[in-house]
């Protein structure tokens, strides 16, 4: 179905995302333009200060630009993915409860193209940008970052197969709900609510055994860059400031990576409950 989504609205979807992800860009050279600004004036060179004022200021008027611009793409794209699906399930004889139901589920694949598509869109952009910048000003930090990358993977892939087998017995509730509350039954209720915990902890357990085992990581990334850079020639400032800015970006983009690991592993259900 998010196919199908995508191909009807390319066109906004496209001139959304181009706006968001040249706001990011702009973003990500912010450290890059902050360190020859603080160089610059270390060294009494002070028009050096105009390259953060340029970078900061293009990457504001894109991003308030994007923000603005979102919110008229993707609140038109759940109205007609709405009534598309709608329409569709009545004459498929569908029972109303689950229509209700499934149709309140299908805002998750708006959420996903208008918050996570981007996430994952930033993600690239910063691994990207922060890896380049960290082999440009030290490439021993910057193969220490790609190091990480086969074990991260390896942790993502169990949490992205768990999550999948979590997403469907969530799911496979949430689809009885209305039913459930139309008959009104105290106890029936009551056990609803607390198996819709129960699953939600479980994929909140998941989510945090991923990060965790990704954050372990992260500590020893930053205890080498600290002993790379006291045997090191960065003695600059801003050469400093912009090694450990790009080590903390490329962490970010990591930390998003669990979180939407398991987005796509509920879209995945979704999309065989709505096909």
């Amino acid at each position: 179905m998010i196919s199908r989504l995508v191909r009807l609205h390319r066109g906004r979807l496209a001139a959304a995302y181009s706006v968001a992800m040249a706001g990011s860009l702009a973003g990500q050279l912010y450290p890059i333009a902050t360190a020859l600004a603080i160089n610059g004036v270390l060294e009494r060179r002070y028009a050096a200060i105009g390259w953060l004022v340029a970078c900061h200021f293009s990457a504001l008027l894109l991003e308030v630009g994007a923000k603005m611009f979102d919110t008229r793409v993707f609140t038109r794209l759940y109205a007609d993915l709405a009534g598309r699906f709608v329409r569709r399930t009545h004459e498929d004889g569908v029972d109303p409860s689950v229509i209700a139901a499934r149709s309140a589920l299908s805002r998750e694949y708006v959420t996903f193209l208008e918050r996570d598509v981007p996430t994952v869109l930033f993600a690239l952009i910063g691994l990207t940008v922060s890896l380049s910048a960290l082999f440009w000003l030290d490439p021993a930090i910057g193969a220490a970052c790609l190091a990480l990358v086969p074990p991260l993977l390896a942790v993502n892939r169990w949490l992205a197969r768990r999550s999948l087998l979590l997403n469907r017995g969530l799911n496979d509730r949430l689809e009885r709900e209305i039913d459930v509350l139309r008959r009104g039954r105290d106890v029936s209720v009551r056990r609803h609510f607390r198996a819709l915990s129960g699953w939600r902890i479980r994929l909140s357990d998941a989510e945090a055994k991923a990060f965790g085992a990704m954050e372990l990581s992260v500590i020893l990334l930053f205890v080498v860059a600290l002993v790379r850079l006291a045997q090191g020639d960065a003695t600059r400032a801003g050469d400093v400031y912009a090694i450990f800015a790009y080590l903390w970006k490329f962490v970010m983009a990591l930390d998003q990576v669990p979180q939407l690991v398991q987005q796509v592993a509920k879209l995945r259900d979704l999309d065989r409950r709505m096909a």
